[in-house]
């Protein structure tokens, strides 16, 4: 059985990854899940509490999915592919990464929360440092490692938006072709 601040966590996340952190009420949150609003305060005094739980709980899930990737038996191409997926299966949900949602919501955050964030980031980019370091014989890309992570994640993260106002995938398809074209064939 779910308990209520997990379904509360659940409930915000699709909320945020939606429509962001200021659109989400804690008493729509409390109706929706069937528990009053002094709940919804009980277990997250602040949204700054709601947010820290969600980037926690989002951080753990890449975290885990990340570690998956790595110990695939694929080659950096499939592994990038496997990266790449985790953000086309945030598009096909019509979704944004919640992540990049809270960052383009930044003064609404504690300053836990941007701490937070940042860690989620820079794991990221330390993962994809070490991805590239592991595969380097596959790589043509001039770029140094941290230059190609960063360019990665921002770009990703970008055609997340983009692609969601314009109601297709031309971007996230774009950050695909270009970034795999960086491997040697």
């Amino acid at each position: 059985m779910t308990d209520n601040r997990t379904k509360l966590v659940d409930a915000a996340q699709d909320r945020v990854q939606s429509s962001g952190l200021k659109a989400l009420s804690f008493r729509t949150l409390a109706d929706q899940i069937g528990i009053k609003s002094s709940s919804v305060h009980y277990h997250f005094p602040e949204k700054a509490d709601l947010a820290q739980a969600l980037i926690e709980r989002y951080s753990l899930s890449m975290s885990d999915s990340l570690s998956a990737i790595s110990n695939s038996d694929a080659d950096l191409r499939g592994k990038l592919e496997a990266f790449i997926g985790i953000f086309e299966a945030v598009a096909r949900r019509d979704k944004i990464c919640l992540c990049g949602m809270l960052t383009a919501e930044v003064e609404l955050l504690s300053d836990t929360n941007k701490q937070a964030l940042q860690v989620f980031f820079h794991d990221m980019e330390h993962w994809l440092c070490s991805l590239f370091d592991a595969h380097l014989a596959e790589m043509k890309s001039p770029l140094s490692h941290l230059s190609l992570a960063k360019a990665m994640i921002s770009g990703l993260e970008g055609a997340l938006l983009v692609d969601r106002v314009a109601g297709n995938t031309h971007c996230m398809n774009a950050q695909k072709k270009l970034f795999l074209s960086m491997l040697i064939a």
